[in-house]
């Protein structure tokens, strides 16, 4: 009987047959379906870090117009367990719901759909809330100008708001460090000009996976968050297998730093030695909703394996490649080489993810299952593969890490 190994395949898995030698990446972390998250949640928002609770906010400030800055649909969050019990402890600190606004970070994403809203928030949080999709290229506020130059526009709802909030996930990023906390402001709520003047700092050395120190990129989101008063936020802390694990609430910075620290022990892998090949799921639907977004899988991956090796990416992509800019930058290029010497000429947003596949295929061999079609997939230089296929590229004696959740696993060689 052939071993067979499962991989998450958007909303549904395939199977793939088992190299001779290899070794699955996961994290030895809490699981997070033993916790009693209702307890979790009480002693969360009842001591939060670094502030005081959402009632003693409302008391102190009196609100008469609270914003929650939220995630979109290719950033999922367990809303029942950060935006719920906030809502809940507003209300039942005598505000009403129609002083809060769920303002959705899109970032420069698509807006939700109502429908899509609907499925994520449930349908009596929005029948009982106002709520808004972020959109980057309409009228925004500027605040000044951050570090390194960067104009701030924010959506104005963030200057109107008398408090400030935010839920999310703390996860690792490929350029932040980790997600969550300040990020839901910059880029989540901000002006083009400001994302793509922000993302332009991802050429810097530091602004990569798990790095919070020198990095520019994380540096100037705090100063965002500081600007616009961020008050208060509930981040889940998200494990390898992209699971809730953790809760961390109160003052956006000291609680996002704590959240960080717990992420860092449920997501990164250390290695002893790097691989000869390395198989990668992004963990499945949204992760893999597109190669925008798979594309932090295939940078995760890229760290554990030896110059040359190949990398194989699993990522339905049942939304083609994405962003536009990221579409005209893959489809324009002959080569990965010719990316790395745009992007020293001109930066835009959406072409950066682009550069950043194009970095790893400048070292690596990438083959891609997916729905892509076969010139989709090799303007994203990676060799379109069946299940069948990938025996062929793989050696039996050589070593294979197996990333079955790769956008939130960062394995690091000693």
């Amino acid at each position: 009987m052939v071993n067979k190994i499962k991989f998450e395949y958007g909303e549904g898995e395939v199977s793939f047959p088992a190299p001779f030698n290899y070794k699955v990446l996961q994290t030895d972390s809490v699981d997070g379906s033993q916790l009693d998250w209702k307890k979790k949640i009480e002693q969360s928002f009842s001591s939060p870090i670094g502030s005081p609770t959402l009632t003693e906010l409302v008391s102190q400030n009196r609100p008469e117009k609270i914003v929650i800055i939220i995630n979109d649909i290719t950033r999922p969050v367990p809303y029942e367990l950060v935006l719920q019990p906030m809502l809940d402890e507003l209300l039942a600190a005598g505000i009403n719901n129609d002083k809060i606004t769920l303002l959705i970070a899109t970032g420069m994403h698509r807006p939700m759909t109502e429908g899509e809203v609907r499925e994520t928030l449930g349908r009596e949080i929005i029948s009982n809330y106002y709520w808004e999709n972020h959109l980057c290229d309409e009228e925004m506020s500027y605040i000044g100008e951050l570090k390194e130059g960067i104009p701030l526009y924010v959506n104005p709802l963030v200057l109107e708001a008398d408090l400030l909030c935010a839920v999310g996930v703390i996860a690792p990023h490929y350029m932040a460090g980790f997600s969550g906390g300040r990020k839901s402001l910059l880029p989540g709520v901000c002006g083009r000009k400001t994302i793509e003047a922000h993302h332009s700092l991802m050429r810097l050395p530091n602004s990569r996976t798990a790095v919070l120190s020198g990095n520019k990129f994380h540096e100037t989101m705090d100063q965002a968050a500081d600007l616009c008063n961020l008050r208060f936020i509930a981040n889940v802390v998200a494990d390898s297998r992209n699971q809730a694990v953790d809760l961390v609430t109160g003052d956006y910075k000291a609680a996002w730093e704590q959240g960080v620290e717990l992420c860092r022990r449920s997501s990164i892998v250390r290695l002893e030695e790097a691989a000869d090949a390395v198989i990668v799921s992004t963990g499945g639907f949204p992760k893999d909703i597109n190669m925008y977004q798979a594309q932090k899988a295939l940078e995760n991956a890229s760290y554990c394996v030896k110059d040359g090796a190949p990398i194989i990416l699993i990522a339905e992509c049942r939304e083609g490649l994405g962003e536009e800019k990221f579409k005209e930058w893959l489809l324009e290029a002959e080569q990965p080489a010719d990316l790395a010497e745009k992007i020293k000429n001109v930066f835009e947003l959406g072409g950066h993810k682009a550069f950043a596949i194009a970095r790893v295929a400048v070292n690596h061999p990438l083959y891609l299952y997916s729905s892509l079609d076969k010139n989709m997939s090799r303007q994203c230089f990676m060799e379109p593969v069946g299940v069948g296929d990938v025996k062929g590229i793989l050696t039996d004696d050589k070593l294979v890490y197996i990333l079955p959740h790769g956008a939130n696993t960062v394995p690091m060689v000693k």
